[in-house]
Parts: structure tokens; sequence; C-alpha cells
């Protein structure tokens, strides 16, 4: 990769949260990427319209470099055909958006640590890397829990072509073929990386239909680690009962339900590169906004983790995860413009 772009100040880690979208929305990585694939980088920027119009133009041009159906899961989708420059230059530019970043922890005292969950690399990875921080002193925190939902894996497997990349596939090679779902994916990844016995307690309620109503169920289990660590595994409930929680669901389920949140506290979210900006623009309006604490959010993975634990990400991942990034990005605008017009 020879093309490098400035990095523009993440939305929710600067001091200004409006102009940073602002500056985020029209910097030079984001023109230069609509440029690439022919879409109009001048929308992007200037008094003519405003910061929601301008961030919805950029999610309609999404749709064009986008090949992930809406509602289907990250690994279903088809490569997007592009040219080297093209290509070069998507990396280019989502590095300097932060999806490919591994940056430290700007703190080492936390009162939150969160893993968020995800298919089955992501409930091993990040829990993984967590405790990788946490036992080499890099943070310290209050709590630990990992975040997820009720999400069957034979839902997504049924649409990957490539059945080495299926999660009963990927479970398999992992040595725990009865893994079929989120959470216990996340239970076991969770427990593994943090050295956990049984739980201390749990809590939750199961769907009289798990099947055609998954978001129902929601549970917590409840573990304390021999050095008085409290490490909790929570999959959160869904506003629609159709469907498994979304990320934004999960934030309001750990907020509303399974602690206080003071103003001021530390949150320490880990997850992957590539999803970190979504994530973290989800989280500042979810949590940051609200109840007044600060956010920080990063990606990186163990570099010993087991070979059916390495992802890699081509350009078209990065471009369907740009979308959910910039849908994520409006939703955040959206409520601190809301905001800065109540005083």
């Amino acid at each position: 990769m020879s093309t490098r772009f400035p990095r523009p100040t993440l939305p929710g880690s600067g001091k200004d949260l409006i102009s940073d979208i602002d500056a985020y929305l029209a910097s030079d990585a984001m023109r230069a990427l609509v440029a690439a694939f022919h879409g109009d980088p001048d929308g992007l920027s200037g008094p003519a319209a405003t910061l929601t119009e301008r961030i919805d133009r950029l999610y309609e041009f999404t749709a064009t470099v986008s090949t992930r159906l809406e509602d289907k899961e990250r690994n279903t989708a088809d490569e997007l055909p592009m040219t080297p420059d093209q290509a070069d230059t998507t990396l280019a530019a989502v590095t300097a958006l932060g999806l490919r970043d591994e940056l430290p922890p700007r703190h080492r005292e936390y009162d939150h640590v969160l893993m968020l969950g995800g298919l089955v690399r992501a409930c091993f990875n990040r829990p993984a890397y967590a405790a990788r921080l946490v036992d080499d002193g890099v943070v310290t925190a209050a709590a630990v829990t990992a975040l997820g939902g009720h999400r069957a894996f034979k839902v997504s497997d049924e649409s990957v072509k490539d059945p080495n990349e299926r999660e009963s596939a990927i479970s398999e090679r992992l040595g725990h073929p009865e893994l079929t779902d989120e959470y216990a994916a996340l239970d076991l990844g969770t427990r593994l990386a943090f050295g956990l016995g049984e739980p201390e307690g749990v809590e939750g309620e199961e769907s009289p239909d798990p099947a055609k109503l998954p978001g129902l169920t929601w549970g917590v289990r409840h573990y304390r680690r021999g050095d008085g660590l409290s490490v909790r595994v929570a999959a959160a409930p869904s506003g629609d009962p159709k469907r498994r929680a979304h990320t934004g669901e999960t934030y309001a389920f750990f907020a509303e339900r399974m602690t206080s949140l003071r103003p001021g506290a530390r949150l320490l979210l880990v997850t992957t590169p590539i999803y970190a900006p979504m994530q973290h623009f989800t989280a500042v309006r979810m949590l940051a906004l609200p109840y007044d604490v600060e956010v920080e959010t990063i990606g990186g993975d163990v570099p010993d983790r087991a070979p059916a634990l390495r992802q890699p990400f081509t350009p078209t991942k990065y471009l369907n995860d740009l979308r959910t990034t910039v849908r994520a990005l409006r939703a955040l605008a959206e409520d601190a413009l809301a905001r800065d017009e109540l005083g």
C-alpha cells in the first residue's frame, strides 16, 4: 500500500463532536475513497447542505460499493470487482478513517472494560485481547463485561458459500463443535481468556419460541476470578422479538440493566479494528451522550491466536463495513445536533 492520508479526529474522541463529525466526513481519506469509485467527493463538504444531508449522500454512495445484503451476516457477502488502484485507495482510506487501527488504550485505569460479541472468531479473539491487556497490566478495571446477543450461527451458515468459512466449520476446527450460537461462543471465549470457573450466578429469560422469536431471550452469567475481578457475559434482548439484539441494544441493556454509570466514568470497548469506528459511534450515542461518560474503543488481536481464528479482511470487507460505519455516524450526528439545539 503506497497511498497515505492524514488521520482525521475520530468523532467522539475529540472536544467538539459536531465539528469532528464534519471533518471526518469531508476528510481527504473519505473524499479520495468516494472519488476512486466514481462518486462525488464535493458532496461531502460545503455549506450548501446540512451535515445530515451530506452524511445521507455518503450513505447512498456506500450502497454502490457494498456487497452485503440487508439483514444478512457479513460473512455471506461476495467480493466487489475493483482495480488495483481502487483497492490501494480503499485500504489507505480506511486506515486513516480508523478501520485498521490497533492503537493502545489512552489510559491505564478504567471503570469498565467491555468486549463485544459477534461470530465465532470475534467471541474468542476479543476476550483474548482484553484479557491480555488486563493480565499484562496495560489496563486495570473494576469490572469486565462481554456483551452479545442470541445469534444462531446456522442462519449465517446457510448463505456462506465456502464451507470452510461457515461458523460450524470454524467451531469444529477450534475443537468446540457444540457451539451453535453467539452467547455460548462468547461465554466460552471469555471463560478461556480470563481463566474462569463456574458462574457465581445466572439470570435471564428464555423465549417461548427461540427459533422464531430469538429477541425475547436474554441472559447474564456472573463470574469472579481468583484475583477478585468481576467478569460478566451477557446476551441482551432485542427491541424486535424476531431478530437478535443489535449493537445499540446491547449498550442500552448494559447501561439500564447491568450497571449504574456515574458521570465521568471511563469505559474501554474492545473489538476488532474493522468494526471499531461503527461500534464507537454507537457507544458515544448510547453511552457517552446520555450518561456523560468517557468512551474509548480499540481494536486488536493477540498475535499467537489459533489459525482458525485468523481472518484476513479484503478491501471489499472494509467497504461493506464503511456502510455500517456511516449509518452509525448519521445516528450520532442526529443526536448530537438535537442536543446542541436544546442547549
